[in-house]
């Protein structure tokens, strides 16, 4: 499968505003208030997060929220997007514009909905690893390639799939908003559209469904 997902693409998308037509801020802050939750980081935490794969940064600010102590670091392919997150967050955050070779050694590393566009994941997963003491990868699972409709995508997850990778390695499924779903958009094409799915008869819509990796050294 031909990979779309070029800096040179997540430029355009970035700069002409394009992620934000398609609502692509608001699907980042819903993962990651969905996310929160489920990360094994205490409150208190003091160290420092990455968010690998950033996009326009607003993961961070919920980030902050949850643990206030914490140094933040944004990092993404895309100088476009970086510009833009230092513009919006550089008062709680440092941003950099670079691969899984720019990042630099930190306590945990957050990659949320990335690696379903990246051509060599697992490989990318060693890098990062050896970055940080905890990986946390949050991926669609099981997705369908053929019948999403998410042409950016390219990987699907399982509960297996970095078993092979890792030894130390762990994961949880969840339900999350889909991709750019807003509230408003979950009570008109899932609550009340499966209303008649069920007075029809027919299969129910539900929230798409996460899984979380946890890697550890």
């Amino acid at each position: 499968m031909k990979n779309i997902n070029t800096k040179k693409y997540w430029d355009k998308r970035f700069s002409t505003g394009d992620w934000e037509t398609s609502k692509g801020r608001n699907q980042t802050a819903d993962f990651a208030k969905s996310q929160v939750e489920r990360f094994d980081i205490p409150k208190n935490f003091s160290g420092t997060i990455l968010d690998f794969g950033c996009g326009l940064g607003d993961a961070i600010p919920i980030y902050k929220k949850k643990y206030p102590k914490a140094k933040l670091i944004g990092v993404d392919i895309s100088e476009e997007a970086i510009k833009k997150c230092k513009k919006s967050f550089g008062d709680i955050a440092t941003f950099i514009a670079g691969t899984e070779n720019e990042v630099p050694t930190v306590d945990i590393i957050i990659s949320s909905n990335v690696f379903e566009h990246l051509s060599n994941d697992k490989e990318i997963a060693k890098v990062l690893i050896q970055k940080c003491k905890t990986l946390y990868i949050t991926v669609p699972f099981n997705e369908n390639l053929k019948t999403s409709g998410a042409t950016e995508h390219i990987n699907s997850y399982d509960e297996d799939s970095f078993n092979n990778t890792f030894k130390n390695v762990s994961s949880k499924k969840f339900r999350s908003k889909g991709w750019g779903e807003t509230t408003r958009d979950l009570i008109i094409k899932v609550y009340l559209k499966n209303i008649f799915r069920f007075l029809f008869g027919k299969k129910l819509r539900i929230k798409t469904k996460q899984i979380m990796f946890k890697i550890q050294k």
